[in-house]
């Protein structure tokens, strides 16, 4: 027959490839891109053959190949890979149509007749592109091919293609070898995308809204959250993060309330978690949905909702007075306080500032007189009481505290967030839990029936202050209200199955009515019973890094900090640790301390305004020029609101003359600073780094600053310094863009995302508000540019590199700050202390940064000193309230086969308050 010609001009190319597949014994496939829509050309025939064998290019990173050689992570890192390659091109009406062929593959996967291998994408060996194959016959027979046909349906019916084939055995040896070469350096298929391949053989949607709540017990979680955009954007919920959504459900579903606070390290997607939680609750409930963040972190609340859950979210602004869509487009009339109460959508994120700060009369009171099905307080340890010397006095709550306590009573859903809900004092953490026992009582219980955990001092028995009870009857009180339901412990089970007590009944029987044998099992338990199983535990859900990656469902990723001695940094650019700026930077610095002082001197309720001046010079003189100049022309355009704090403006005076003079010093000596030669010793160690330490050969770099003018800075000094290389700005709102020298074109967050995932982009810039929903693996250094007043948000930013899925043992952290400022003080302090500032991060409450600017404000020298207080600010409790709710044992979500359609969630998202 020799060599036979084709092309898709002449004849359909499907028929060729099926009518020599018939009879034959096995079949070798080179398949460049692979998608099940084969079968549908191809697929009677391949039912006869014995052996299947397809290397393919899945478009991997041989990063995701080499993680998942090594550990199971990598295994769910690849599987997701090729889930949602396939998933980004199919939606709803093509799963439907391609059950069958779902099906098909299925059954040659799980049978093994078809064996698939996955060859990464690898630019130091080659890309998968190439389409050849060799059919084999039992008799020795072979025919080869190669050609330009992809694996998919597509190719053979509507592409133009061609084709060459021949059943000469030199060839067919030929074609085998490069098979048999590629084989080699391919991963096995994961079994979670065969397990992906059956459930998108069977998968439905519900017919309705409708349809779907009305499911017993309620929609099921893995309905509404199966289908969302981040399973087809490579990424699935965590194990812990499902198993929080999961125990919120049941808990509702047990109570009529989901009422916990969840403590996750920072870094393991706290904000998903809750937003998953929230997603489905307020499926379960027609009442509307009320986030409360500070006011740098709603926009990545935002974010979060749509780019991860595909669900819209409505941002309330406090500047322009109305209801902000994702591309900051209103939503609702501006200037019109009313409409905070009247959210278009049904989810409504707004600032815990406008809490802290607002008026009972105004937005404040009227958000506290509607009923919520779903209320989520981010960085929940902002809402605290204070209890005067010694803490003798009356509790006394803050605003937000009072105000959630109003909330929570009317509230079906609560839901509380903090990686430190101690800060100084174990008692704030009984003041959270006792908020959202209002019109919860399986939290702490009811005041009556001995009612011990209604009482702030309960939290003593956990801190081991006080000793727990020594009769048994005021033991067993401590179980007795609340009482846990039966799946806690087998010694509740028998207790409420003897007293026959339904699982949501809030009161147990009391401790003469139990039989003998129970008692005698309480009494035997009661240590264990009593440290892990008290009311406190049993509602603070909280997962450490170590413990998840002690349990092997995190990487262990060490931080190794910079500058270090061994650098090679030319000395002469630090005094200390610190960059030396010049006689101008320091004269800018002095005066707009003065200015500081002044300022906050006359307006105690300036709020951020304080010491925004101070902040940003610290950041860069280039933020701190601006700065200076906004304050002199408007306050009110000092920040974009993305970068307002929670104190907000509550002062808007014009700066007194005194004032205006320290503000001309700062103004005058920084754009010397700015406008001279020299290059700022910040961008000349980047530089150092990126070139000299190969950083952005080896690594990549993400630069952080908290403020969007510094960020362009830097990026405008790196496009300078490596004209070829593209260099991304992420910021919030539709800020994002990517430039190459002069070049700059807008760019939205997902195609950076993309852009740095597959590795085409490898330097970029960011800010703190908008860093959330970043997912860096790919980049394995990260520059801190400016060092923020709130220590843990380094941690944060940390975790935008040290996250799952990151292929190196460990990532570097470059550290920066200008010499003789109150960030120089404060981090030199901390790091002699304790050598790496990372470790003692989790230890630094929030009100560390309250002292901090009360130090500035008042006596700069105690800035030195704040390391002695390290000891006190670490929780007493240490991990003794952990609860260990991390694995997914039953909930296989991903492959779930009925599930919530896109259509129908959207429009239930979109109906209002």
């Amino acid at each position: 027959m020799g060599i036979e010609r084709f092309s898709s001009r002449r004849e359909a190319l499907g028929p060729v490839l099926a009518e020599r597949l018939k009879g034959a014994s096995r079949y070798l496939r080179i398949a460049g891109y692979f998608r099940s829509s084969l079968l549908e050309v191809v697929g009677e025939a391949l039912d006869s053959v014995e052996e299947i064998r397809v290397v393919c290019n899945g478009d991997l990173d041989p990063f995701d190949v080499k993680v998942a050689k090594a550990a199971r992570d990598g295994q769910d890192a690849l599987a997701r890979t090729l889930v949602s390659s396939w998933q980004s091109t199919e939606e709803g009406l093509d799963l439907l149509l391609a059950r069958e062929r779902y099906r098909r593959l299925h059954d040659l996967l799980a049978t093994g007749r078809m064996k698939v291998r996955v060859v990464p994408r690898d630019s130091g060996n080659v890309f998968v592109h190439g389409k050849a194959g060799v059919i084999e016959h039992a008799d020795g027979r072979a025919y080869s091919f190669v050609g330009s046909v992809n694996d998919s349906a597509s190719a053979f019916r509507h592409a133009y293609e061609i084709l060459w084939g021949d059943d000469d055995a030199a060839a067919a040896a030929w074609v085998r070898d490069e098979f048999e070469h590629f084989w080699a350096q391919g991963v096995d298929l994961p079994d979670a995308v065969v397990k992906h391949v059956a459930a998108m053989a069977h998968r439905i949607e519900y017919r309705s809204m409708e349809e779907a709540r009305d499911a017993t017990g309620g929609i099921p979680a893995e309905a509404v959250l199966a289908d969302r955009p981040i399973y087809k954007g490579g990424q699935i919920l965590r194990s812990w993060q499902k198993r929080f959504v999961q125990t919120c459900v049941d808990d509702y579903r047990l109570n009529g309330k989901a009422r916990y606070l969840l403590a996750d390290d920072v870094g393991l997607g706290k904000t998903l978690s809750m937003a998953a939680a929230a997603l489905v609750l307020s499926l379960l409930d027609d009442k509307p949905v009320l986030i409360l963040a500070p006011a740098t972190l709603i926009w990545q609340w935002q974010e979060e909702l749509e780019d991860k859950l595909g669900i819209p979210a409505a941002v309330w602004s406090t500047q322009k007075k109305c209801w902000l869509d994702a591309e900051r487009r209103p939503l609702s009339q501006k200037g019109d306080p009313n409409y905070v109460a009247k959210c278009p959508w049904r989810i409504g994120i707004i600032s815990t500032g406008l809490i802290i700060n607002g008026d009972d009369e105004a937005e404040r009171g009227a958000l506290a007189k509607k009923s919520f099905g779903v209320v989520i307080l981010d960085e929940a340890h902002k809402a605290r009481a204070s209890r005067g010397m010694q803490g003798r006095d009356p509790a006394k709550p803050n605003n937000l505290l009072a105000f959630m306590r109003k909330i929570a009573r009317s509230a079906s859903n609560v839901i509380f967030g903090t990686a430190t809900p101690i800060q100084l004092d174990a008692v704030e953490l009984w003041d959270l839990l006792s908020a959202l026992n209002l019109s919860g009582p399986q939290v702490l219980g009811t005041p009556f029936d001995g009612g011990e955990w209604m009482r702030d001092d309960s939290i003593r028995f956990l801190s081991g202050e006080r000793p727990w009870p020594q009769t048994d009857t005021n033991r067993w009180g401590l179980f007795r209200n609340p009482m846990p339901p039966k799946s806690e412990h087998p010694v509740f089970r028998d207790i409420r199955n003897d007293a026959r007590i339904a699982d949501n009944e809030i009161i147990g029987p009391r401790f003469d009515l139990l039989g003998p044998d129970l008692r005698d099992d309480f009494l035997r338990e009661f240590n264990e019973l009593a440290d892990r199983h008290n009311p406190i535990v049993r509602r603070v859900i909280r997962r450490t890094r170590p413990m998840l990656e002690e349990r092997g469902l995190l990487k262990r990723i060490g931080v190794v900090t910079h500058p270090r001695s061994d650098d090679r940094l030319p000395p002469a650019l630090f005094d200390g640790e610190g960059l030396m700026m010049g006689i101008a930077f320091t004269a800018a610095y002095e005066a707009a301390e003065n200015f500081s002082r002044q300022y906050a001197a006359r307006r105690p309720g300036a709020g951020f305004l304080k010491t925004i001046l101070l902040r940003r010079i610290g950041s860069s003189a280039r933020a701190g020029l601006e700065t200076a100049r906004h304050l002199l022309r408007n306050i009110d355009a000092v920040l974009p609101e993305d970068e307002i704090s929670d104190e907000g403006i509550t002062d808007d005076a014009p700066p007194y003359p005194q004032e205006i003079q320290l503000l001309r010093e700062v103004e005058r000596n920084l754009a010397a600073v700015v406008d001279g030669s020299d290059i700022d010793p910040k961008v000349q160690v980047i530089l150092h780094y990126l070139r000299e330490q190969r950083w952005l050969e080896q690594n990549g770099a993400i630069i952080f600053s908290q403020y969007r003018t510094t960020a362009e800075w830097v990026l405008d000094a790196l496009c300078k310094a490596f004209p070829d290389e593209p260099v991304a700005l992420y910021a919030g709102g539709a800020a994002s863009f990517v430039q190459r020298g002069y070049d700059r074109r807008t760019a939205a967050r997902e195609q950076i995302k993309a852009s740095i995932q597959s590795g085409d982009i490898r330097l970029v810039c960011a800010t703190d508000a908008a860093c959330e929903g970043l997912n860096l693996q790919r980049l394995g250094a990260q520059v801190n540019v400016d060092l923020p007043w709130n220590p843990s948000r380094l941690e944060q930013r940390k975790g935008r590199v040290q996250r799952i899925g990151q292929i190196r043992d460990d990532v570097h952290v470059l550290n920066l700050r200008y010499a003789g400022t109150v960030e120089d003080d404060v981090y030199a302090a901390l790091s002699e202390r304790f050598g790496d500032i990372f470790s003692v991060l989790g230890q630094l409450p929030d009100g560390f940064e309250d002292q901090w600017i009360s130090a500035v404000l008042n006596d700069r020298r105690a800035v030195k000193n704040f390391s002695q207080r390290v000891e006190t600010a670490k929780p007493p409790m240490e991990l003794r309230y952990l609860r260990d709710v991390a694995d997914d044992r039953g909930l296989d979500w991903e492959y779930t086969e009925k599930v919530l359609s896109s259509r129908d969630l959207d429009e239930w998202m979109r109906q209002g308050w």
